[in-house]
């Protein structure tokens, strides 16, 4: 129903943003609580992947989050937005050259038990080299 946001100027978050889907307007809130009209100064933007992990927080591209598949074992990655597959994904951290989708034709693939906030991937430049990704 709703696109989110956080904003961000380099690795300070100074609020987010929200907007209907089919709606130009857009919301904006420094605590996701209070939304109003007024816009926010910021320089970067990352999008809600609009899952949610065990501990109930929004999961947002440009996150590094615990992640646990089929074998049960707990693995890391990061969460991006994959050009080639037109969707976001974990991109593990481990092994590189997995990356696996968030959902599959509408269908999500990880439950919030599944999921777990880590850190921010904007706060590991030097991982960021490592895996290639730009905070644009």
């Amino acid at each position: 129903l709703e696109i989110r946001y956080r904003l961000r100027n380099g690795s300070e978050i100074v609020g987010y943003s929200r907007k209907m889907k089919g709606s130009k307007t857009l919301f904006f809130s420094r605590d996701q609580f209070w939304w109003n009209g007024t816009p926010i100064a910021h320089e970067q933007v990352d999008e809600s992947t609009g899952l949610r992990d065990i501990n109930n927080r929004a999961i947002f591209e440009m996150d590094i989050v615990n992640y646990a598949l089929e074998d049960g074992r707990e693995r890391q990655g990061a969460v991006l937005w994959s050009s080639q597959q037109d969707s976001f994904i974990i991109k593990d951290l481990e092994q590189q050259d997995l990356h696996i989708p968030l959902e599959v034709e509408g269908l999500a693939l990880f439950e919030p038990r599944d999921l777990k906030f880590h850190a921010f991937l904007f706060n590991h430049l030097d991982l960021m080299i490592e895996l290639g990704v730009r905070d644009e």
